[in-house]
């Protein structure tokens, strides 16, 4: 008989807690049913150091939600992280003890490094990295991480403390406007660049790869605003047409006109400027968006 089991990964960001349950059968992973819950704990820790107390309840009321389903689910193995936000927190053991005593979950807070190892051996199952010189690009809430891929293995990656809610808060704190993002920007670029240049020459790159929700929303807005079908990839062309079309769409028709939620419309364009920047400075036009990410590559990790 084939070994079939129910797995289920946990991703715990700095904009929302996900959770994704699925179904090994062999070595085929298939997604049964995902969760997103929208407690944006970057926005405190990033602002105050603390996760607030609303922010600790909701939290605790989502891993008791994450306990009933695993047993509804018949989940065997559960692998539950945190990011950049809990990573950074002052009370990140209240937080880690509150939903272990609620939910008898075990979460493990990762750095960027281990961030980025399994965001790439979610993206090594969906696209062929074999024979390729790829930049993984994924844009989080609290961080973003790049790094470089050379015939399916990673050969350098770093993490910059740059993630979209960091950016919004950034904004709050300066008094600053959307429209003024290429300001709180101007002191991120550098590093970034210095990484970028250091890891491209002499050899060109094939491609980019993008991962993370926002650049999942900008696949599926380029049909409606591009009038183009192909959600999978995005030129450094149509991308930086999207970028010129959402600066000219206020928050409010974001929701509206182009059906993003909330917590979505006000990160889009901080994660698409930074994609931008990244392609830019390594000199890549062409960005596949495989629409998996940190969670599939917990998954994986169940399997080998």
């Amino acid at each position: 008989m084939p070994h079939r089991e129910n797995l289920a990964a946990i991703d715990i960001g700095s904009n929302a807690i996900r959770m994704v349950i699925a179904t090994r059968n062999e070595n085929q992973v298939k997604m049964v049913k995902k969760f997103r819950f929208p407690i944006r704990l970057g926005a405190d820790v990033f602002l105050n150091g603390m996760i607030s107390v609303k922010n600790l309840k909701e939290s605790a009321r989502t891993f008791e939600k994450f306990h009933d389903l695993t047993n509804e689910f018949h989940v065997t193995k559960i692998k539950a992280v945190g990011t950049s936000a809990l990573r950074e927190a002052k009370n990140q053991k209240q937080f880690l003890d509150l939903v272990k005593k609620r939910s008898s979950i075990q979460v493990d807070v990762i750095d960027g490094v281990e961030e980025a190892k399994l965001i790439h051996l979610a993206v090594k199952h969906e696209i062929d990295l074999l024979k390729h010189r790829a930049l993984l690009i994924d844009i989080g809430g609290g961080s973003v991480e790049l790094t470089f891929s050379e015939n399916a293995m990673m050969t350098a990656t770093q993490s910059f403390p740059f993630g979209t809610v960091r950016t919004l808060d950034l904004l709050k704190k300066k008094k600053l406007q959307e429209s003024q993002l290429n300001l709180v920007m101007a002191e991120f670029i550098q590093p970034l660049s210095h990484f970028l240049h250091s890891q491209t020459a002499p050899q060109k790159l094939d491609f980019a790869v993008g991962t993370g929700g926002n650049l999942e929303t900008l696949g599926k807005l380029k049909p409606q605003l591009l009038k183009k079908n192909s959600r999978t990839f995005l030129s450094l062309d149509e991308l930086t047409e999207m970028i010129e079309i959402l600066k000219k769409t206020s928050l409010k028709d974001r929701v509206e006109k182009l059906g993003l939620r909330t917590d979505r419309a006000d990160v889009i364009l901080p994660a698409a400027l930074v994609v931008q920047t990244a392609l830019r400075q390594a000199g890549v036009e062409k960005l596949l968006l495989p629409h998996v990410g940190l969670k599939d590559g917990l998954l994986w990790s169940l399997v080998s």
